[in-house]
């Protein structure tokens, strides 16, 4: 990871009192069939306040505002305990998991080469629907295990 933010990102600050304690880029992403998508392209929680909750509960706060404003909102991390951390939220469902992908010689793009093995995973933001969801979806595997 590196300190650089792209200027079409726009800029979150998470805050203790004065101090800052957290910080979230969010991006447009560009995709061929769809014009609403919209990116976590960086979060930051000090070490002192991670662990405690504040990097979900920040970013299911930012993705709430997109979505309100009817985008769809998502994030890539490799961070084990984001992971773990969103796997556990309701509003927010795992979309893909799996090692970064291989650019190949025809790439531009220098990546690191232990960043390109790492595992990521994808996750969508679906709100607070999304226990409604995640029931329905829950019902329909049952209901299709038991079908079988």
């Amino acid at each position: 990871m590196n300190t650089e933010i792209s200027c079409a990102c726009k800029c979150y600050g998470l805050y203790d009192e004065t101090e800052i304690i957290g910080f979230c880029a969010v991006m447009h992403q560009a995709h061929n069939q769809a014009s609403n998508l919209k990116r976590c392209s960086r979060l930051v929680i000090l070490p002192d306040y991670q662990g405690i909750g504040l990097g979900v509960k920040f970013i299911s706060i930012i993705a709430g505002c997109y979505t309100s404003q009817k985008f769809q909102f998502s994030i890539v991390t490799s961070a084990k305990n984001m992971i773990a951390a969103l796997s556990r939220s309701s509003e927010w469902h795992m979309t893909r998991y799996d090692k970064g992908k291989d650019m190949g010689s025809k790439s531009t793009i220098k990546y690191d080469a232990e960043r390109v093995k790492c595992k990521t995973a994808t996750f969508k933001y679906i709100g607070k629907e999304g226990k409604i969801w995640r029931k329905s979806a829950d019902l329909e595997k049952k209901l299709m295990k038991r079908s079988l």
